[in-house]
């Protein structure tokens, strides 16, 4: 009995784990309007019904595609800023570009998903939230060490974090600059720069 039990819950996650890879590539490459439940069971070539016994709708199965992605984001930008400051977050902003232009079609989706329901723009200003907290954490400390000048720590996080996402949502999703013209080590170089700039008012020494 537990054995046939197991099994099912296989079954289970593995038809969970279709549909959410299904999900992801056709928002990805439809866009949020033009997805549909539909759309979704057909590429992961299960029934229609089975669709809601994994997900509640079309905006739900959106959130949980956003929230695996950015695990996957948050992981690969996460930094310590100990040792060598400037390739410690220089790893960090690369980890978070690599990821988002892998899924550069999900961040158009994103936004249009936003202006048509207001439960994903509360979705992913909570899933962002801890990401920015953990940026706020690390200026607290830097600030109470004296490493850093005094700022307002929260207002800081934010604006580091939105400078990083929103240039990556314009050069990659948009192509605003361009990938001929901003190649992808100079769009590192770049934000490292800036924001070792912005937190230490110079660049931290190599």
């Amino acid at each position: 009995m537990a054995e046939q039990v197991g099994k099912r819950q296989e079954r289970a996650a593995a038809t969970a784990d279709q549909l959410l890879a299904a999900a992801r590539e056709v928002f990805e490459a439809r866009g949020y309007q033009a997805t549909t439940v539909g759309g979704i069971t057909d590429r992961a070539t299960t029934a229609h019904g089975t669709f809601y016994l994994y997900f509640r709708n079309k905006e739900d199965a959106f959130a949980k595609v956003m929230a695996q992605v950015l695990d996957e984001l948050y992981e690969e930008a996460e930094a310590s800023w100990a040792g060598d400051l400037r390739a410690t977050i220089a790893r960090a902003v690369r980890g978070f570009l690599v990821v988002f232009r892998a899924h550069r079609g999900l961040w158009r989706c994103l936004l249009e998903g936003m202006h048509q329901s207001p439960t994903l723009e509360t979705i992913w200003l909570d899933l962002r939230r801890p990401f920015v907290e953990r940026i706020e954490r690390t200026l607290v400390l830097l600030v109470s060490r004296g490493e850093i000048r005094a700022v307002n720590t929260r207002a800081t996080a934010y604006a580091l974090a939105s400078m990083v996402e929103w240039f990556a949502f314009t050069h990659f999703a948009l192509g605003e600059p361009s990938e001929d013209d901003v190649a992808f080590d100079e769009a590192v170089d770049t934000l490292t720069d800036l924001w070792l700039h912005a937190v230490y008012g110079r660049v931290a020494p190599m």
